[in-house]
């Protein structure tokens, strides 16, 4: 699917804003045209029963610029929802909606690009670097067609100015401004060239000349021969008549669809003309609203409007047409790029937002660094005698102890700020869950792999630990399988539950009970028989006995023997030969752990829908 965008016509710009092509009516090549329809729409909340649309029906054709407007609570975004099939957990829906006269249910998704209200990214990308993500997302054309299309949307958008600026993240992040934002969301569902367009408040929070470029924008993409469908809060009375049908919601009904001139006829008709100083959208909103202090007369007023909407030609036209849609070929929904693809894409956005992000790059490989002189200095080259095994052990304790905690409340953060964007790109036909896991998994593994090996080696030769090249390669080992289970429960943990307070409100009793079955607390083998063989799901035994057994089993000095070996070992219910047992213990937890963060992930984006 080779596409192009015309980036030509005159282009309108003013003090502190970058130019935006607002005149260009040819946005890519030609699109196959799109009529949705919903007919008797009815949404009702399954608790509580609570009725949010009722006998709901509209068309949108080819070409058509449609706003959803009406007051707050009107059914604006549950229909809105209703269309898209997104969003409707905890809802029950009777009715038909049809793209060009095909219910296709989820797939509608295929065909169709949303512009949300909230810009969700990745912060720390640049705007080039995440719309060549997308591209490779969501074309299949080669990679020079893909740079060509990005640098021509980049150019009618009017995002030149910030192309190599990160889009940061408000109030945290310094980045790209609202405008420009909301000019990238609409740049990413361009790329896929879709025939029918949904946007979620495009206009809110941006100045009047923004918001004024924004709808040009929309304006722009019907007249190429899209459908676009969008909710609409309080536009100016330029912007409301750029719209080609406004439909009026009230009480989670109908209460107008036509054209904005339609709109200021009919309410002059059914009693509510408006006056020539006021604003026409505001105006009619007011009188859909319930008044707080005049609640039982604003619901009478309301239902007069929808009584006479309801009986009136436009209304008896626009059932005609919904009912008489004619069903036609639908356009090539957009394919999945592929496993391999999809995955490399992901990867390298995944690893770019590692390697710049401060508090887990830089702060954490400080912090390893720091640790590791701090644990070598306070053990500093322990004494073959009583307390000096004493204090190695303890030293070793600690080790495991900081590969553990600092890894895994660290790692637990990440999900609950990307899930909402991982979500909708799932949900957009992008990716596999299983693609993105597998891409954030290995973009972490070098982080959360080096950094503990560097705190191990910084400390090994300061506590005196034994330097043979198999017992320093021994030690770095169970490290690395030590800090690669709390990194894979971390992240099974933070895909498990909705919020890192939650998870980690869970991660600190269970990460205290793994410790106390380390055996440093207590001799395992005097536990309970009914809480004896939980050790065994403890990376903490794991790589205690593990570090233990590696450091004893061979000492450098000729008077140490296995007897002395046997009775450090015993303290613990340790054995001289369990190295490769401990090493495959911590292999099982962390393979166990990630595919458990896998099936907690797909299973909550499947049910974010």
């Amino acid at each position: 699917m080779n596409t192009k965008l015309s980036v030509g016509g005159r282009k309108r710009c003013t003090a502190g804003y970058e130019s935006v092509d607002t005149n260009s009516s040819k946005i890519n090549d030609a699109v196959t045209p799109i009529t949705v329809t919903w007919e008797n729409i009815e949404v009702k909340t399954r608790k509580k029963g609570k009725i949010l649309l009722n006998n709901v029906s509209g068309i949108a054709k080819p070409g058509e610029m449609v706003a959803l407007m009406g007051a707050s609570g009107a059914g604006k975004t549950t229909l809105l929802n209703v269309l898209m099939d997104r969003n409707m957990k905890g809802l029950e829906m009777e009715g038909t909606v049809k793209v060009n006269g095909n219910e296709i249910g989820q797939s509608i998704s295929l065909i169709s690009g949303f512009a949300q209200q909230q810009e969700i990214f990745v912060p720390t990308l640049t705007v080039d670097e995440y719309l060549m993500i997308q591209a490779k997302l969501r074309m299949q054309e080669s990679q020079a067609i893909r740079r060509e299309r990005v640098d021509e949307i980049i150019e009618m958008l009017g995002l030149n100015k910030c192309r190599d600026s990160k889009i940061g993240n408000p109030g945290l992040v310094k980045g790209i401004s609202g405008g420009e934002a909301r000019r990238l969301t609409f740049a990413c569902e361009l790329l896929s060239n879709p025939s029918l367009m949904f946007a979620d408040e495009p206009t809110s929070g941006l100045d009047s000349f923004m918001a004024a470029s924004v709808v040009q924008i929309m304006r722009n993409l019907a007249n190429s021969g899209r459908t676009l469908i969008a909710i609409i809060h309080q536009p100016t009375a330029d912007l409301y008549f750029q719209f080609d049908k406004i439909i009026f919601l009230s009480l989670g009904r109908t209460a107008f669809m036509g054209t904005p001139a339609e709109s200021i006829n009919f309410f002059s008709d059914c009693g509510h003309p408006i006056p020539k100083s006021f604003n026409p959208p505001e105006w009619i909103q007011t009188k859909l609203s319930i008044q707080p202090t005049e609640e039982e007369k604003s619901q009478e007023r309301i239902e007069h409007i929808i009584s006479y909407y309801e009986n009136c030609q436009i209304s008896t036209k626009s059932s005609t047409e919904v009912r008489t849609n004619p069903t036609t070929d639908l356009p090539p929904f957009i394919e999945n790029p592929g496993f391999l693809t999809e995955t490399g894409a992901l990867l390298k956005r995944a690893f770019i937002d590692v390697v710049r992000s401060p508090a887990q790059m830089r702060m954490k490989l400080i912090q390893k660094i720091v640790m590791g002189l701090f644990i070598g200095s306070l053990y500093w080259q322990q004494p073959l005698d009583r307390r000096g095994v004493q204090n190695t052990n303890s030293a070793l304790y600690f080790l495991i102890a900081e590969l553990t905690f600092s890894t895994m409340f660290g790692i637990m953060t990440f999900m609950e700020h990307e899930l909402p964007l991982i979500a909708r790109e799932y949900h957009d036909g992008l990716f596999y869950v299983i693609s993105y896991y597998v891409s954030r998994c290995l973009a972490y593994l070098p982080l959360f792999t080096l950094d503990g090996a560097i705190m191990v080696l910084i400390s090994y030769w300061m506590i005196g630990l034994n330097n043979t090249w198999q017992q320093v390669l021994k030690s770095v080992l169970i490290s690395v399988l030590v800090e690669q289970s709390a990194t894979s429960c971390g992240l099974f943990l933070a895909c498990l539950f909705e919020t890192t307070s939650v998870a980690i409100a869970f991660a600190v009793p269970a990460s205290g009970l793994f410790a106390l079955l380390s055996g440093l607390y207590g001799n395992t083998s005097n536990f309970p028989v009914y809480i004896r063989w939980m050790q065994w799901t403890s990376w903490f035994r794991y790589g205690f006995e593990g570090l233990v057994v590696n450091q004893w089993s061979r000492v450098d000095n000729s008077s140490y023997t296995n007897f002395y070996r046997d009775v450090i070992l015993d303290q613990f219910s340790f054995k001289h030969d369990n190295y490769q047992l401990d090493v495959i213990g911590l292999s099982s937890i962390v393979v166990f752990f990630y595919l458990a963060g896998f099936i907690a992930l797909l299973v909550r984006i499947r049910l974010s829908r």
